[in-house]
């Protein structure tokens, strides 16, 4: 699979995602009673639905929103997140069709939920097409040709425990003429000069690719064991 094919999919998902969500406000949700007033469109909600999540076993459904945002920022970066989020999300959402009543804003007054509006409709798909969308960008990274890696310079004297964190902007990693946009699960091959010796030699090593939020850095993860100059390999990383 290729890198187009990641980005492509992780930033369709995004785009499909966030504009059901968005049309989702314009909407109205639900019914209770058999009135469907206009404080219940999605905006409405989406700004009051906090309390209302406090107030009551239907209301807790609105946080399948904080969920889905937080997949919505780590689709590119980190995908199995995303669908982590995005399945509590969906099952948030989905498990509004469960409810039977929702508590008011007012202290001790609940009504009996008699229908669903495109609202709803429109933001549990946003939500589903999140979990799915995530799911496949997932699998993209993990079923990526392994005979496609790329080749990453980096300092190997600023290396930590969890292996070197790379310089980027923007989930750009830029070296001279070189640019390479970031994603999860790419493998790469790390390498740099050997001053050291007195013969010119590399040191390389394979890299698993992947966004630390600790470090709040893209890290390239490597066996420290694996790490040695070319000329110890039988089979060099590097065409030299």
């Amino acid at each position: 699979m290729s890198t187009r094919a990641y980005h492509n999919t992780s930033k369709t998902t995004l785009v499909i995602s966030i504009g059901l969500y968005a049309i989702s406000l314009t909407q109205q949700g639900y019914c209770i009673s058999g009135a469907c007033g206009n404080h219940w469109y999605g905006i409405s909600l989406v700004a009051m639905g906090a309390v209302g999540g406090i107030m009551s076993i239907a209301g807790l459904t609105w946080y399948a929103n904080p969920a889905l945002w937080a997949a919505w920022s780590q689709i590119d970066k980190h995908p199995k997140w995303a669908v982590i989020f995005s399945f509590i999300g969906t099952l948030l959402a989905a498990s509004f069709l469960s409810a039977t009543k929702i508590s008011d804003l007012k202290p001790n007054i609940t009504s009996s939920i008699t229908g669903y509006q495109p609202g709803y409709w429109l933001w549990l798909a946003s939500a589903s097409v999140m979990l799915t969308g995530s799911f496949i960008t997932c699998l993209i990274a993990k079923n990526q040709d392994p005979e496609k890696r790329i080749l990453i310079q980096v300092d190997f004297n600023k290396r930590y425990s969890g292996g070197v964190k790379l310089k980027t902007r923007k989930d750009v990693y830029s070296y001279k003429k070189t640019r390479i946009k970031l994603y999860y699960g790419i493998k790469a091959i790390l390498w740099d000069k050997d001053y050291e010796n007195k013969q010119p030699d590399y040191l390389a090593v394979e890299a698993f690719i992947y966004y630390n939020k600790n470090e709040k850095s893209w890290v390239a993860r490597f066996d420290f064991e694996n790490l040695m100059h070319e000329s110890q390999r039988e089979f060099p990383l590097l065409d030299n």
